[in-house]
């Protein structure tokens, strides 16, 4: 029967668009781990300056220091009316908010999905083992041997979703950590400018 024979490929072919998923999603966890490692928040030294009114320490060090903080209080420095600031910082969150997000939403996609991909694999492994029963091809051990590959689609699925879904979370907290302490920093330096 050559429908059983396009079904095993079919199903092999599940299992390397896994292995292949799972290369993507790995790949997007260290591009993320190494972009959040490098973020460098110095937030608590310009909190600290801001209490202390030395604005020109500040500036000089906003100037001197390339990280996200130091961008904003720049930003923020171009203007003294804080409904102005206000929207300067919507406007600085909003177009910094597609790097602090990138490739969470492929790790979301992937943490729902692959789970399904992989027991589609399984459904189309068992199919091929019944069929193979059914034309008296196989012997017992084969047919076992065939129902165990096709388990093990759903293992791999669940394999690639399970650190999607925890990196998905964690990065996600850390973006949402990011954008609060940025908040914070943008609600000090209003109140301490007067």
């Amino acid at each position: 029967m050559v429908w059983l024979v396009i079904i095993e490929w079919v199903s092999r072919l599940v299992l390397l668009l896994l292995v292949g998923l799972s290369v993507w999603s790995i790949s997007i966890m260290i591009d993320r781990y190494n972009f959040f490692k490098k973020l460098n928040l110095p937030i608590t030294s310009f909190k600290k300056l801001m209490r202390e009114k030395n604005y020109v320490l500040l500036l000089s060090e906003s100037k001197t220091n390339q990280t996200i903080a130091a961008t904003l209080i720049q930003a923020l420095t171009g203007t003294k009316n804080s409904d102005k600031q206000e929207k300067i910082f919507e406007v600085f969150v909003e177009e910094n908010r597609s790097h602090l997000e990138k490739g969470l939403s492929v790790l979301g996609t992937l943490g729902a999905v692959t789970p399904f991909i992989g027991l589609l694999g399984t459904i189309l492994g068992i199919i091929v083992s019944f069929g193979a029963l059914s034309k008296g091809d196989g012997n017992t051990n084969s047919v076992m041997f065939s129902l165990a590959e096709a388990l093990t689609l759903t293992a791999v699925g669940l394999l690639v979703a399970i650190p999607a879904v925890i990196a998905f979370n964690y990065f996600s907290r850390k973006v949402r950590t990011t954008l609060s302490e940025l908040a914070s920093l943008k609600d000090l330096f209003i109140a301490f400018q007067d």
